[in-house]
């Protein structure tokens, strides 16, 4: 018996476009593939709406070291911009780096070209050295769900060769900073049947290996005939993650001359986006800027 998917962001996202366009089950123009096409490049601007209005955006931390004769560190292509690059010592001290003018006469120490992070010479930062780089994803990274392994102490997830829906991303550290969610196991004597999601730190694409930032609890574990199942999931709470749906829906009635249709998925994307908008701003409500009619004794300003 095959696993039911329908806890997946792409089984709910490609039913809720079918609904939203009239798309007829039988016969259907769209096939589940080219919908998902659209859903991908819908999550990407999601995302990015989301991030303009998040004031503590989620980072992904990727660790260079400063090379013999190499000034030139290729950054994944997921990587959307740049938050930061700075050495950390023993005791948790940053020292932040940043690019100097390219007409500065001692030269530029540190610079971006695309996605390749440049350093004027390996003396200025020293060999061995360990550069941090915190960068927010762009959502490029293709959506998919499948079957996967799980290591016994439930901090790295190896993906199955083929997606059960979706395309698997070659390119190198794909799904670093994308979110793995655990949609569940089957089979006799299975054990950890729950949804559980977390940020992956680090991909490797030949092995299909993904590194999650905290161990899974409790780790899962298929019986007998069974499998566990997952998702890359998009970077937005499950509630809301249908405004991309819906913003899917608005590209295909958009494309297809339903001006009609298309008015009224825009208006119902947009008051979703803006749903989504204000949990990204109140969900951080220490760091949230005073707004008028906020006094003293204002318990968000109080220490204990």
């Amino acid at each position: 018996m095959a696993y039911d998917y329908s806890e997946s962001f792409l089984s709910r996202a490609i039913t809720d476009v079918q609904e939203a366009i009239d798309e007829p089950i039988i016969k259907s123009k769209y096939t589940p593939a080219r919908i998902i096409s659209h859903l991908e490049k819908s999550y990407i601007l999601v995302l990015n709406e989301k991030n303009r209005n998040d004031k503590n955006i989620a980072v992904v931390k990727q660790n260079i070291t400063i090379a013999a004769n190499t000034t030139k560190y290729v950054l994944p292509h997921v990587v959307g911009s740049v938050f930061g690059v700075y050495d950390e010592d023993d005791a948790g001290c940053k020292i932040f780096y940043d690019g100097r003018s390219p007409w500065n006469p001692f030269g530029r120490m540190l610079w971006l070209e695309g996605h390749t992070l440049h350093i004027q010479s390996t003396d200025s930062m020293g060999l061995g050295t360990v550069l941090t780089v915190e960068w927010i994803p762009s959502g490029v990274a293709r959506l998919h769900n499948g079957s996967c392994t799980i290591s016994a102490d439930g901090l790295t997830v190896t993906f199955g060769a083929t997606p059960n829906a979706g395309t698997l991303d070659t390119h190198d550290q794909a799904y670093a900073g994308s979110v793995f969610r655990l949609l569940g196991v089957d089979g006799d004597g299975a054990t950890g049947n729950y949804i559980q999601e977390r940020n992956i730190t680090a991909y490797d694409e030949t092995t299909r290996q993904a590194t999650l930032d905290v161990a899974l609890s409790p780790i899962p574990t298929a019986g007998d005939g069974g499998g566990i199942y997952y998702e890359i999931a998009p970077a937005i709470h499950k509630g809301m993650d249908g405004v991309v749906a819906l913003y899917a829906a608005y590209r295909i009635a958009s494309i297809e001359g339903n001006a009609k249709r298309a008015k009224g998925i825009l208006e119902a994307y947009r008051n979703d986006l803006r749903n989504v908008r204000l949990t990204a701003y109140y969900s951080n409500m220490q760091n949230a800027p005073r707004m008028m009619g906020d006094n003293w004794d204002n318990r968000r300003y109080r220490r204990f």
